[in-house]
């Protein structure tokens, strides 16, 4: 993975914040704009749960199509074509991205509107880049015969982009594209890099275990959410660390991703958890009526922790 210095920004104690800290915003401003080179810069956007509001209606729009895209149309991604790093939506952009997770962080999820900032190796028109990107999403022997890989939504191809056994080959898949910059869970902005070239509408190379990782993609990535809203920033290793308290949850019967990262957060939150005798008949009984279980958990915190073994501080956790 590919990282981008940003200036470093010691977390306050009152995590997560109210509002996006103005100097963190300028710093990744500026960091993504010193990434790009002159010209068009075109910002992706995934519409599935809602659009951007206000809409983008200043900029050229390329819509991202595929022939194996059954999305209704007005759910599909798109790029909006900003005139250059100097553009003032870049900025507003950067804004939106870091809020969307704020609020996802502090509610344990939300929808990640903007999938990130890519620039091609070669001048060419957005609908060439919007072409690319759209034989990107479309499946290849999807386990359960899906047909969208939601790439757009920047928390899968972060997933994704952290795989490491086997690791995708970016370069070679992305030929054609300069950069493909988003923002990630910690607020830093990470980089794919493609091989310079012509753009190749390809499909992406997926293994079992990259599929895997997909199927499995809204439940990790509520846990981290959850999980954020309590530690942060999330530990290089916070993807592995999640799965295996997912892994004893879905033992336990749990299958609805909420109730799986609410497991899993509780989890990583209280060493003790775990342990509670009763566990197994609480969770059955919330099965049984369908009873939330962030909300039974909350009831029953005190038979696992109290006010001194609670976790420290939100974003002073070691």
């Amino acid at each position: 993975m590919t990282g981008m210095t940003t200036p470093a920004l010691e977390t306050p104690a009152d995590w997560p914040w109210d509002a996006m800290p103005d100097d963190l915003l300028d710093a990744l401003t500026s960091s993504l704009a010193r990434q790009l080179a002159a010209g068009p810069v075109y910002l992706l956007i995934d519409p599935m749960s809602s659009d951007v509001s206000p809409p983008i209606d200043t900029h050229p729009r390329h819509p991202v199509t595929g022939d194996a895209l059954q999305s209704p149309a007005e759910q599909l991604p798109y790029l909006v074509e900003l005139q250059d790093a100097n553009d003032p939506l870049l900025a507003q952009s950067i804004a939106w991205a870091a809020e969307e997770h704020l609020r996802a962080c502090a509610n344990g999820c939300g929808p990640c509107r903007i999938g990130g900032w890519l620039q091609p190796h070669a001048p060419n028109d957005g609908a060439t880049l919007a072409r690319q990107i759209g034989a990107l999403l479309q499946a290849r022997n999807a386990p359960g015969g899906g047909h969208y890989l939601r790439l757009a939504d920047r928390r899968v191809l972060a997933l994704l982009h952290r795989l490491e056994s086997p690791a995708i080959d970016w370069s070679r898949q992305l030929k054609g594209v300069a950069h493909w910059i988003y923002l990630d869970a910690n607020f830093a902005l990470q980089m794919l890099h493609g091989q310079s070239g012509p753009a190749v509408n390809q499909l992406l190379q997926l293994n079992a275990a990259h599929w895997q990782c997909v199927i499995e993609a809204e439940a990790i990535n509520r846990s981290l959410m959850a999980w954020q809203g309590f530690r942060h920033p999330l530990p290089d290793d916070a993807v592995a660390q999640v799965v295996a308290p997912l892994a004893r949850a879905r033992r336990h019967g749990l299958h609805e991703p909420r109730d799986l990262a609410a497991y899993a957060a509780e989890a990583l939150r209280f060493s003790a958890f775990e342990q509670y005798p009763d566990l197994p008949g609480r969770i059955a009984r919330c099965l049984q009526t369908q009873q939330p279980l962030a909300d039974r958990l909350q009831a029953l915190r005190g038979h696992w922790t109290d006010s001194d073994t609670a976790s420290p501080r939100p974003g002073r956790q070691p």
